[in-house]
């Protein structure tokens, strides 16, 4: 399976906690900011693992809300960690990857059984190649590394949460370090109260293994800050549905399509009709790309090919499905991860989407804190 990741390669050297910390205040004051107390003792507690010297691999699980700047103190560490033997992973990407491996060896697993003719050979050899598949992320993931950094760390899907017990307790069996970030506590994977139980054994393996650091602070960076430097995904914008969301779409290079531009996607076994995809351009509208049954797996895909996109006549809040509103979370957390560009056109301002109180319990409310948290990335229009 191959594996998405951000490598950086250079020359291994030692190096002490105080200078890591060091450089990562550096960082802060390249980047035009002083570290906060409380991201400063996260900065002290990462420059103190003994990343590839110790018998006993250190780990550790960062967490806090959205916006206190996870992602970005643990980009300075890796940056400033001097060694090759370091992998960042994208979550959603490692997923997808895993996902389709998994396919691909249950697919040819219970072919080559079902040739035998001994009954239910083909389901059993399904079974096992699951777990084959998960040794095989794990080896390509830990391919000649000390350390990986995985990033965004969730789990919502019962599925992916069985997978991800799995995939916890080979990293662990291993002499690697990981080191992950999540919006959310060890005992807040998988909230769903249906489904929680699936997971509390991935909970159990986390809290024995890993160091849990929350990272506290009252700010929300992404929601009280000017984005100093527009690009990929913060180049965005939320616009209200009219002319003047049209006429700045055209001046930003994106004409609204016309019916000749229409195309169809195949993906997945589906397939889905795009106003327009051209020239790393893709254009859906809300009714194609969210009520109908679109995955990660999908954005993930179409993501590779464009990164420009638009979200054409998202309605107010109340007249999607509660499956539309959980692909809309999905759709931006990809989006926001993969750092891919995507402008909204809606009938509402994106607080009253993300806060409706038309909607009621089960609306946005297990991941609006991280929604409204990317989606203050965008630039409001009109």
């Amino acid at each position: 399976m191959d594996v998405t990741s951000d490598e950086v390669e250079m020359e291994t050297a030692p190096v002490s906690a105080d200078e890591l910390v060091e450089a990562m205040r550096q960082a802060a004051d390249d980047a035009g900011f002083d570290l906060e107390p409380e991201q400063l003792e996260v900065a002290r507690r990462l420059g103190s693992l003994a990343v590839g010297e110790a018998s006993v691999p250190a780990h550790l699980y960062l967490w806090g809300a959205a916006g206190r700047g996870k992602t970005w103190l643990l980009d300075a560490y890796f940056q400033a960690l001097p060694t090759e033997r370091k992998r960042r992973v994208h979550f959603h990407s490692f997923f997808r990857a895993l996902h389709r491996s998994i396919h691909e060896h249950r697919t040819a697993a219970a072919e080559a059984a079902r040739a035998t003719g001994e009954p239910g050979a083909g389901a059993r050899a399904a079974a096992g190649a699951v777990a084959n598949a998960v040794d095989r992320a794990v080896e390509d993931l830990l391919d000649e590394v000390d350390l990986v950094l995985f990033d965004e760390f969730h789990v919502h899907d019962p599925g992916d949460g069985t997978l991800m017990i799995r995939l916890l307790e080979a990293l662990f069996s291993r002499d690697v370090s990981l080191i992950t970030s999540s919006n959310y506590p060890p005992s807040g994977l998988l909230p769903d109260p249906v489904y929680h139980h699936i997971f509390e054994p991935g909970i159990a393996v986390i809290e024995a293994n890993m160091t849990v650091v929350e990272l506290a602070g009252d700010t929300d960076h992404r929601r009280s800050s000017a984005v100093q430097r527009r690009q990929g995904f913060s180049r965005g914008t939320w616009m209200l549905t009219g002319q003047e969301a049209d006429d700045e779409l055209a001046d930003l290079g994106l004409p609204r399509p016309d019916a000749a531009d229409a195309v169809t996607m195949a993906i997945s076994g589906h397939e889905f009709r795009a106003s327009a995809a051209r020239g790393g351009v893709l254009w859906f509208t809300s009714a194609e790309l969210l009520e109908r049954p679109t995955s990660v797996g999908d954005y993930l895909a179409w993501a590779a090919e464009y990164d420009r996109w638009v979200l054409d006549a998202l309605p107010a809040p109340e007249h999607l499905t509660r499956e539309a509103r959980a692909r809309f979370v999905h759709l931006i957390d990809a989006l926001c991860d993969l750092d891919v560009e995507l402008h909204v056109i809606a009938a509402t301002d994106r607080e009253t989407f993300m806060t409706a109180e038309t909607l009621g319990r089960g609306g946005f409310a297990r991941d609006a804190f991280r929604t409204r948290s990317r989606l203050a990335l965008l630039r409001t229009v009109g």
